[in-house]
């Protein structure tokens, strides 16, 4: 296993959310709301994003019809207490790939104050 190292703490991030209305990923003023940043099960806790110096909007967005993209300073994120680790995936497919670790599952109030904390990227 590859020894994961901590992302810098001047970097930013980008983290996507689902653009449909019924997903409630979005505030009506087009801020994110908690569910962006919110672990689910499957993520084991690891939430992942994109390092922006590693990647580009487009690529970290994907599908822009299906997505919304969001950017949050790493300052931000070990503010309140969480870490993010370089996370590149295994077969080359993302190289900007990382996990921001520290919260729980169960955690209402962490997933907001990121949110709080985010910018929306217009593509």
């Amino acid at each position: 296993m590859i020894e994961r190292k901590l992302v810098a703490n001047n970097e930013w991030l980008f983290r996507r959310g689902y653009a449909s209305p019924e997903k409630k990923y979005m505030n009506p003023d087009g801020t994110a709301t908690s569910r962006v940043f919110k672990l689910r099960e499957r993520d084991q806790g690891e939430l992942s994003v994109d390092v922006v110096s590693l990647t580009t909007p487009e690529k970290s967005i994907g599908d822009k019809t299906k997505f919304m993209l969001f950017k949050i300073s790493n300052s931000a994120i070990i503010d309140i207490e969480l870490q993010t680790f370089h996370s590149p995936e295994s077969d080359g497919s993302n190289v900007a790939h990382a996990v921001i670790v520290g919260m729980q599952l169960e955690d209402e109030i962490k997933p907001g104050l990121l949110a709080r904390k985010s910018s929306r990227v217009y593509l």
